[in-house]
């Protein structure tokens, strides 16, 4: 009796241990894992872009015409209005231009109207059949020729008077001097296909904001989408503004090259102007592209891959290359099952959870190391937020 009694005392001993050992495995293979409930959010998706401060309204004043400035009536920060007259080039020789012009015009003005007498009498002779053909073909032909040399004349006078306007330069706009690139005695190399600015006028009480946004994030960009305006030098405020204008003509740096770059051209126009505010000040904006209010939410970080297989159902036979699913892994018990997720728009933190978890859920959403690698359906799983309570 005794034998049998140390036996069985022996036997339990040798169980206790098993178990003892056992559950410090199971304790060992149990993931620590972060965990949270799912919870109902309002997610904004968002553009990010750079760019600076521009005018809507900016106008380049160039000399069409070459000459030395005379006279520059303005100065930079002035305020001007349309027609006011901002420069003066020298006009010497567009004047002796339009006097030269102006008498080859009248000389071929009374050419015209001798010919043209000249013509009438002798088509009226030639009706009567008093003047030959040849006579007839003569005079009208020397009348075609006055008429051709005093249209030139007109011509010739009318550049000249045109360019003898461009020698004074007048406001095109109500608006500010926002920067003089010439200085009196300089010269201006006037030309009709290149531009040679002398200042710029811009209407300074309606700004926006050029951008450039990826080609990525462009396709979410759309015509009056709302703006978050944040500019360097005015620290700590937020500007609204609304997309106005979305180029079709991409520009691209380093073309060719692996780090070749897209972006695509942005109007932001500012809702209000401070009077701080100058043009090509630096700017970053946040474009309101979507915006879901009590909805489904879960973190980024709570959203990692799986192939299919591991996942779904699937034939076993099926080969090649698996399907990779976004996941969450959702906690039953002490152990996590993977679930497939059908998910919509995201903000910085969140994704919108179409289908796949709800607010009944409790998600794993860290670490990183085991949503990325550890975690499988059925891994044991423990809550490091309790055992740090321990």
């Amino acid at each position: 009796m005794k034998k049998k009694l140390i036996i069985i005392i022996s036997a339990l001993v040798v169980l206790a241990v098993f178990l003892v050992f056992t559950l410090k495995q199971d304790n060992k293979k149990a993931v620590g894992v972060q965990m949270e409930k799912v919870r109902l959010h309002t997610i904004e998706s968002k553009v990010y872009a750079a760019g600076y401060v521009q005018p809507v309204v900016k106008v380049n004043i160039s000399a069409n015409v070459a000459g030395e400035i005379k006279a520059l009536y303005v100065k930079e920060g002035q305020n001007v209005i349309k027609g006011e007259l901002l420069a003066q080039l020298d006009k010497v020789r567009y004047s002796a231009d339009v006097d030269q012009a102006k008498s080859y015009y009248r000389s071929t003005r009374s050419a015209k109207e001798v010919a043209e007498k000249e013509y009438k009498r002798v088509k009226k002779l030639y009706k009567d059949k008093n003047y030959s053909e040849s006579q007839y073909d003569q005079a009208k032909g020397q009348f075609d020729q006055a008429v051709g040399a005093f249209e030139q004349a007109a011509a010739r006078l009318k550049q000249a008077e045109d360019n003898l306007r461009k020698t004074t330069l007048v406001a095109p706009i109500d608006g500010t001097v926002i920067g003089l690139q010439k200085e009196q005695g300089e010269m201006a190399l006037g030309s009709t296909f290149q531009a040679d600015v002398v200042m710029t006028v811009a209407d300074l009480s309606s700004m926006e904001v050029e951008v450039d946004v990826n080609e990525n994030d462009i396709v979410r960009v759309e015509l009056g989408d709302s703006v978050d305006i944040e500019i360097d030098a005015l620290a700590d405020t937020v500007f609204k503004g609304i997309i106005t204008e979305i180029s079709q003509l991409a520009s691209t740096m380093g073309a060719g090259t692996q780090n070749a770059i897209t972006n695509f051209k942005v109007m932001v126009k500012m809702i209000s102007n401070p009077p701080e505010i100058r043009s090509g000040m630096n700017a970053t904006v946040e474009i309101l592209t979507d915006k879901k209010i009590d909805v489904v939410g879960i973190p980024i970080r709570a959203v990692t891959v799986r192939p299919a297989d591991k996942v779904r159902k699937m034939d076993p036979e099926i080969t090649g290359k698996p399907e990779l699913l976004e996941v969450a892994f959702i906690i039953e018990a002490d152990t996590v099952r993977a679930v497939e997720l059908e998910l919509g728009i995201n903000s910085e933190d969140f994704f919108e959870v179409v289908s796949g978890v709800d607010t009944t859920n409790m998600i794993v959403i860290g670490n990183h190391q085991a949503l990325t690698f550890d975690l499988q359906t059925g891994t044991s799983v423990k809550d490091v937020n309790d055992i740090k309570k321990k």
